[in-house]
């Protein structure tokens, strides 16, 4: 059994990718070893908490931060071999409570699905994920109330975003924890993900990151 702790925000492009190559990954290593088992567990990061309440037009944002989208040409032709198109990519959007969404799909087994659905309507689809509207139709997709918006997932969301910043160090997503041991940063490809997969499960622990946890392509280091 495989456990990895996985902490990414929705605002990030590279987080959305990243997610996508390691759900390919997750799944072929399965499909290839029957009875093994990867728990994966979601939390949040917000690399903007300043981004406005209500989101951000994208280019606007884009430019604000980094005086232009110019950054994101390289993320689109990595997204564009797994599927990820950014097909409609209109808005920058405020995460937390698309966050609190994803801590309560947790609560209900269904975290995966839920943050996919996230990624999707914001990057392929054009909507805006910072509102509770578009939120509410997600979460009745998925069987779940308005009990998302709750004081208890806000709480898990502030706790997961302080202690990603504060007690791990992390500076930038996704970043994944295998089994409290080894740390993979950034968008890995999936064949990094099926060999360590496959490494943990033969008991080949590490006792710190090996050399392959480096970053690979990410968000600007201004973000």
């Amino acid at each position: 059994e495989l456990i990895v702790d996985v902490y990414s925000d929705i605002a990030c492009p590279w987080c959305y990718v990243g997610e996508k190559k390691f759900n390919i990954a997750k799944e072929e290593f399965l499909k290839k070893n029957a009875g093994s088992k990867i728990i994966v567990n979601w939390h949040a990061y917000m690399i903007d908490p300043a981004t406005k309440k209500q989101g951000e037009d994208y280019l606007a944002y884009n430019v604000r931060r980094w005086g232009g989208d110019g950054w994101t040409h390289s993320l689109k032709k990595a997204g564009k071999k797994i599927g990820c198109t950014f097909a409609d990519w209109k808005i920058w959007p405020n995460t937390f409570l698309a966050h609190c969404l994803v801590s309560e799909g947790s609560k209900k087994g269904v975290a995966d699905s839920v943050l996919s659905e996230i990624f999707r309507r914001c990057y392929e689809a054009g909507e805006n994920v910072s509102e509770i509207s578009t939120l509410d139709e997600i979460a009745k997709q998925f069987g779940i109330g308005k009990e998302w918006n709750s004081k208890e997932n806000q709480e898990n969301v502030t706790n997961d975003d302080n202690t990603a910043k504060n007690d791990l160090d992390i500076h930038s997503v996704p970043y994944f924890i295998i089994n409290n041991k080894a740390s993979l940063e950034g968008a890995q490809d999936s064949s990094t993900f099926l060999e360590v997969f496959a490494e943990y499960m033969n008991c080949l622990l590490y006792t710190s990151p090996s050399p392959r946890d480096a970053t690979l392509s990410r968000m600007p280091s201004s973000a």
